[in-house]
């Protein structure tokens, strides 16, 4: 399932490509940004992200392989107010020394995030602007698989149970040649069968610099190639289970994340690796080796 899940979610991006044909404004891969779209604009957005998570501090020489196909839908009611909802479509699979491979894979937990614009200075060739975000992750995951060794872990179920609040802020400043982003968000998880995953903080930062062209046309349609750098951290707080702390859960960690973008009139596609570049992890975690990352947004 896995292979055939990875199979097709390629084949689909290479099929988008035919789509670019000026620019839709690009946007950051990995991270938020302050910008909403215009009212009555839906942007589409596909990514697949391939996570392989394999440095083991026990004996076990445990390996987790997660592929997350996250659909995402965003609309603008007006010019400043706007609506996400992300569908992650999810295949997690555990290996190890001693016991069979275990894992899961389906719909996950829908996300449904509101926008807000609070702060737009325009200027020529530029715009700075701030929005506040907040939102729902609805339980809509399995959150009870089991398989012959009995149920699985949390790690390994496709959705939490619970319905968890979203709350954040993300600011942009935009010109011409290049952009900065920055997003800051915290979730608020909550119980469910017994089990409550730790809150989270996330914070990221991206730049984005225009490489081609060098020096825009005067006039005309044209599409245009973008470099960027991000830093994606997040900090996890303990889980519990049945009122007591976990020990191998929450910690916190930060990732390195190049990428490159294609935009032209309505379409973008990107590729992103993240790697890590801090991870303190409390207990006997595996730590994540990288993240790849393939996306492609269209603007009707």
């Amino acid at each position: 399932m896995f292979q055939y899940i990875r199979l097709i979610m390629f084949a689909l991006i290479t099929c988008v490509c035919v789509l670019w044909v000026s620019n839709s404004f690009a946007m950051s891969i990995n991270s938020d940004v302050g910008l909403t779209p215009h009212k009555g604009e839906f942007i589409f957005r596909v990514q697949s992200r391939y996570t392989l998570k394999g440095d083991d501090p026990t004996s076990q020489d445990r390996e987790t392989r997660i592929l997350a196909i996250p659909v995402v839908g965003v609309y603008g009611f007006t010019s400043k107010a706007s609506i996400l909802v992300k569908v992650p479509f999810l295949d997690k699979e555990l290996s190890s020394l001693n016991s069979p491979d275990r894992g899961d894979n389906g719909i996950g937990d829908i996300t449904v995030l509101g926008k807000y614009r609070v702060h737009t200075v325009n200027f020529k060739g530029g715009t700075s602007r701030l929005s506040l975000i907040g939102g729902l992750e609805l339980p809509t995951g399995d959150d009870d698989e089991s398989d012959s060794q009995g149920t699985l872990p949390a790690s390994l179920q496709l959705g939490s149970g619970s319905v968890d609040v979203i709350a954040g802020g993300a600011y942009t400043y935009q010109t011409l040649s290049h952009e900065f982003d920055m997003d800051l968000r915290y979730i608020f998880n909550q119980e469910a069968n017994d089990f409550e995953f730790g809150d989270v903080f996330k914070y990221n930062f991206s730049f984005q610099k225009r490489i081609h062209p060098s020096v825009l046309p005067d006039e005309g349609i044209y599409s245009q190639w973008n470099a960027l750098i991000e830093l994606n951290g997040s900090y996890s707080q303990h889980s519990e289970s049945s009122g007591s702390s976990v020990a191998d859960s929450g910690g916190h960690t930060l990732f390195l994340s190049p990428g490159i973008q294609f935009v032209s009139q309505r379409a973008v596609v990107e590729a992103s690796v993240q790697l890590p570049v801090v991870q303190d992890l409390n207990g006997t975690q595996v730590e994540t080796d990288y993240t790849l990352v393939l996306s492609f947004r269209y603007q009707f």
